[in-house]
């Protein structure tokens, strides 16, 4: 594993209906949260979605013919860069896109930066500069800026400094438990972020985690890409670990997924508000909660905080008539 940024884009997006979410599994759950396609390569990166897009050109009607014209002239415009590789990093352009694949020395894409984003974000409480490019709505790569992969940007622009302005719209955090740092969009907190591998001893932590998990729940993670998963979901506070099983959380909605029995496994979905009143709550007494895998004291937390949910039944409990717990 190398040094890096990693991410996913937040809670399940199959929670849209409540039919097609019964029974749901951890595994189920983590591959959805996922869109990783290794244990090391950022979630959120540039899809091939979003590129076609970029390419996309208005045809048909004369209106759209002169736009055509008018955007082909600016698109020539659009710088053309040559590939550049230093000692740890290679940048390859997309000069169609107007964007760079930046790769680390193992070869791993750590994320797609568009060419307008190319400037130093520096957070002012920490002094450290990022590298953030953004794709659209929860879709963002981020990396750490040394001075290699800085210098390396000068040199490929022909710039003699790069841009600089304060870090805005995005909060560098800590995760308790590991100290391993990640960045995430102000108001997005439950739909995800970017977990920042800084150093070899942030690898080693991040890989211990997802060693946890996959020794701990053998029945509902199956692979070591699953059990990565789950340790970026935790670091970003998107999962909880209890002794017998998993919480997971997002924006529309949480579960609870039991490794010893899967009668014990709840589901609900709320409002985006809902979750933030949740995380403001979690702030200050996350300590304090007891049998955080039991549905009865999360009950009890949405009545104090006056917030509405929605049971998920499983086909098992709507057969019986009646909620397992």
């Amino acid at each position: 594993m190398a040094i890096g940024g990693i991410g996913t884009t937040g809670y399940s997006a199959g929670y849209v209906t409540r039919k097609a979410e019964r029974n749901i599994s951890a595994k189920d759950f983590a591959n959805r949260m996922g869109n990783i396609a290794s244990n090391t390569s950022t979630a959120n990166s540039f899809s091939s979605e979003s590129r076609k897009s970029m390419k996309t050109t208005l045809t048909k009607t004369a209106m759209n013919a002169y736009l055509v014209s008018s955007t082909q002239t600016v698109r020539n415009l659009v710088p053309k860069y040559e590939t550049y590789e230093s000692e740890n990093y290679r940048l390859v352009p997309d000069n169609e896109a107007g964007c760079f694949d930046i790769y680390n020395k193992q070869g791993e894409r750590t994320g797609a930066f568009s060419y307008s984003d190319i400037k130093i974000r520096q957070d002012a409480g920490t002094g450290k500069q990022f590298l953030i490019s953004e794709h659209g709505t929860m879709s963002y790569d981020a990396l750490v800026l040394d001075n290699e992969l800085k210098e390396d940007l000068q040199n490929v622009l022909g710039s003699d400094e790069l841009e600089t302005e304060d870090l805005q719209g995005f909060t560098l955090k800590t995760h308790s438990g590991t100290g391993i740092q990640y960045l995430v969009k102000n108001g997005e907190e439950g739909r995800g972020g970017k977990v920042l591998l800084q150093s070899e001893a942030d690898i080693k932590k991040y890989e211990a985690l997802a060693e946890t998990y996959f020794n701990k729940y053998p029945n509902l993670i199956e692979s070591k890409q699953e059990a990565y998963i789950w340790a970026d979901l935790e670091i970003k506070g998107l999962a909880e670990r209890t002794e017998q099983g998993i919480i997971s959380m997002g924006f529309n909605g949480m579960s609870y997924d039991d490794n010893s029995n899967y009668k014990n496994n709840w589901s609900v979905l709320f409002s985006e508000d809902t979750y933030k009143a949740i995380y403001e709550w979690l702030q200050d007494n996350r300590g304090s909660i007891e049998d955080m895998q039991k549905f009865s004291t999360w009950q009890e937390i949405f009545e104090n905080i006056g917030s509405h949910y929605e049971r998920i039944w499983s086909d098992e409990e709507e057969k019986q008539g009646y909620l397992n717990n």
